[in-house]
């Protein structure tokens, strides 16, 4: 009962998780702070209004939902990625071996940025390909259906989405850990190597809470040229079709510069989020989000 009860609870105790819980108290006060600066109380600085729709509801629903799918076996991703990156050292085993020196503090930190970029580029392909590949469109719809903004719409997913983010992630982590085991394998271990997420982990628990929430939090504009601000990804949940066609990309905005998707921030923030009713294929109840998405065709994104 206790392995249960940690695992569905998981994505707050979890450190790499984007809603672990020492990032959601940061993200209060810092939302705190914010409101305050605008003149709103403590309970409209928090957003509280937003939790009580049933767009909220249903994130809640959904994040629960995909904790209990989980529990039923749905790919360990670290088990994967160990046995995913064993593989590509004894690819690379025949080949020579260049000399990357001992391992130590500096080759973590190399490690660990090299692990971040391949991540967030992977993450703006798979989420690009989401939005312009009809079928996975479907799926990605029950995110962008979210009308209201909070930190558990990043859970908000459904299964099958959260399957390709998962498979990804494993992709990820077992190439450029096989990379790491290959060229430090005296030394390398999987906490050395696939636990060195350190770019991501900070990133997350900083700002990832505030860009799905009510805050219309922007950087200066040469800023978001390099780095999306959280305004820039709730202006792509924006319910007008331009808006949500822009700024894929997670943390690093090269990649939606490059693919001619970037859109810097503007002074407000969309007038609604969420898709049109004739453009959506589910309602806002947990078994229609299930199922919708097989059942029911999708207007293209």
């Amino acid at each position: 009962m206790t392995e249960v009860l940690g695992a569905l609870l998981s994505p707050f105790t979890d450190p790499g998780s984007r809603t672990w819980a020492p990032g959601l108290l940061l993200a209060g006060i810092v939302l705190v702070v914010w409101g305050r600066a605008r003149g709103d109380g403590v309970a409209r600085a928090l957003g509280v209004h937003t939790w009580r729709s049933r767009s909220a509801a249903l994130d809640l629903q959904l994040l629960a939902a995909r904790q209990w799918f989980a529990l039923l076996g749905v790919i360990p991703r670290l088990g994967v990625s160990v046995a995913l990156a064993a593989g590509v050292a004894r690819a690379l085993g025949a080949v020579a071996r260049p000399d990357a020196g001992t391992w130590g503090p500096l080759h973590a930190v190399g490690l660990s940025v090299s692990l971040f970029v391949a991540w967030d580029a992977s993450r703006f392909l798979l989420h690009r390909a989401m939005h312009r590949v009809p079928l996975l469109w479907r799926f990605h719809q029950v995110h962008h259906s979210a009308e209201v903004l909070t930190p558990l719409t990043f859970h908000r997913v459904h299964p099958v989405e959260a399957l390709l983010y998962e498979l990804r992630g494993a992709l990820v982590g077992g190439l450029v850990g096989g990379v790491a085991f290959w060229l430090w394998q005296d030394v390398a271990t999987v906490g050395t190597v696939l636990g060195v997420d350190a770019v991501g982990l900070v990133l997350n628990v900083t700002l990832g809470n505030l860009r799905h929430s009510h805050a219309w939090i922007r950087f200066p504009a040469a800023v978001e040229r390099w780095f999306l601000s959280p305004a820039q990804h709730q202006l792509h949940h924006g319910a007008d079709r331009a808006e949500n066609g822009a700024n894929f990309g997670v943390w690093l905005a090269v990649w939606d510069r490059m693919g001619g998707s970037f859109r810097e921030s503007g002074p407000v923030p969309p007038a609604a989020f969420g898709l049109p009713a004739a453009a959506c294929n589910h309602g806002q109840d947990l078994l229609d989000a299930l199922v919708g998405p097989f059942r029911r065709g999708a207007v293209s994104s």
